[in-house]
């Protein structure tokens, strides 16, 4: 059931917040007309007002559209029925994880990929069951090996040599078994930027498939007495929109199985494939989630193949995590205009009131994104304009963007920002980190406060409050 809240200046605590509905004109003539055209100008968000929800809740802001979120899940789940072969979706806990978000992914079927102790907790607090998660992470420390073995998650990936004996180690403790999956690195560089590319040759990812890595260490997993070998994890990277990548990961993960089977006679059950998936952005438009499964599933048709002589004995379950695939479009946030200026070289500027602080991706890479006044959507632009953060940093957000005459005061709407936005935030200029809604059927809850400045300021540690005994 939703249920609506307003912050108030108490941190925790919230009164009823009602959408208001819309102002009848004093001139009562076609008053519904009138009404019509008002709601077709005014950005809505799962039915509700977002002038509203900025009023209420405060900027920045960052709206989760829950059935939208919910509709993606389940055309990626349906994208992925085959009747040759099992496929799995994941949902990556790294691209927006709170528990309401942990909750809507497991309601809908998702296995939860997390890589850090905060994030397996979050999802475990949410109610996810730990055999719905799996645990993955380039360095994990010691407690998290022990918090992933003793809650019995459903694998651990592993990603170096010396964590195969640790993981080992904490299951003789615990006197519990553990699923393992062995990320390998296939050396191939998908077509996006240098910083996501997470399965090139230059990646600090898995364990390397040309030298022979990557088969000794399914051997150590294997002759562990406590671990058990479920199988390959591999991840290409982010924003891949150019599918030929998947065909020549399937390849190299293919080709790796069989001679583990042959040479080994070590059994690979799981093919994570991973994901990375990219969404429209600007004007670059993104796979469906039906092109990346038939991309994947005819790629698998052809390389495993079971006549082969070196071929594995049975067909594997497949994984896939899409990624941002699947929250960034059901996300957007909202800002508050602040300044209008034209700057020397004439451009026409926007600054708004927040920026790198909430959302650092134009920052590291370049990401680009959909923007619209709230209140006059689909109006003439009056001209291009590009936002800025409020930061101490250039802290452009988005370039040249065509806008209907904007002013201070203005709601600015950043479509398909749901994904690495506030997973990534941070309290840069000592910024709190912003809230964030669930929308829905006209109403809005809180999945996330809005984070104190008190909070920030009492983690410091002054005078003779940090000296040493």
């Amino acid at each position: 059931m939703w249920t609506s809240e307003r912050e108030t200046e108490n941190f925790g605590t919230s009164v009823p917040m009602s959408i208001p509905p819309q102002t009848r004109a004093a001139n009562s003539e076609r008053p519904v007309e009138r009404r019509r055209r008002r709601r077709s100008s005014t950005l809505m968000l799962g039915g509700c007002e977002a002038e509203a929800l900025a009023g209420s809740f405060g900027t920045p802001l960052l709206v989760i559209d829950e059935p939208a979120l919910r509709d993606t899940m389940r055309r990626f789940k349906a994208a992925f029925e085959h009747p040759r072969w099992l496929a799995s979706l994941t949902y990556a806990g790294k691209a927006l994880l709170l528990r309401s978000i942990a909750a809507i992914a497991y309601d809908e079927g998702l296995i939860i990929d997390v890589c850090s102790r905060g994030e397996l907790e979050t999802a475990l607090r949410a109610g996810v069951p730990a055999d719905h998660c799996i645990v993955h992470g380039c360095f994990k420390l010691d407690a998290e090996i022990d918090l992933a073995v003793g809650a019995a998650v459903r694998h651990v990936v592993v990603d170096h040599i010396e964590e195969i004996a640790a993981l080992d180690a904490a299951a003789e403790r615990r006197k519990a078994a553990c699923s393992v999956l062995v990320r390998v690195n296939p050396a191939i560089e998908a077509v996006t930027h240098e910083h996501v590319q997470t399965g090139a040759a230059h990646s600090k990812f898995g364990f390397a498939i040309a030298d022979g890595q990557a088969m000794e260490a399914l051997a150590a997993v294997s002759a562990a007495p406590h671990l058990t070998l479920g199988g390959l994890h591999c991840h290409l990277g982010s924003q891949i929109v150019d599918l030929v990548a998947y065909e020549h990961e399937v390849a190299a993960l293919t080709a790796l199985a069989h001679q583990a089977q042959h040479d080994r006679g070590i059994s690979i059950d799981i093919v994570d494939v991973g994901g990375g998936l990219g969404v429209d952005e600007g004007d670059r438009q993104g796979p469906t989630p039906e092109a990346w499964a038939k991309a994947l599933f005819d790629s698998f048709d052809r390389h495993w193949d079971p006549r082969e002589k070196r071929a594995a004995k049975s067909p594997p379950h497949i994984l896939v995590e899409p990624g941002r695939a699947i929250i960034a479009a059901a996300g957007t946030t909202l800002y508050r205009v602040g300044v209008r200026k034209r700057l020397p070289d004439g451009a026409e500027a926007l600054i708004v009131d927040g920026g790198m602080s909430d959302n650092p991706r134009p920052a590291l890479y370049g990401a680009n994104y959909r923007v619209s006044l709230a209140h006059r959507q689909g109006a003439e632009p009056s001209g291009t304009f590009t936002v800025f953060g409020r930061h101490c940093e250039s802290d452009r957000m988005v370039a040249r963007v065509p806008l209907p005459e904007p002013k201070a005061g203005d709601l600015l709407a950043v479509h398909a920002s749901g994904a690495y936005t506030y997973s990534m935030a941070s309290n840069y200029n000592r910024f709190p980190r912003p809230a964030v809604v669930l929308v829905g059927g006209g109403r809005a809850r809180l999945a996330a406060r809005r984070e104190p400045l008190e909070h920030v300021l009492d983690l410091d540690v002054h005078g003779a409050e940090g000296a040493t005994p």
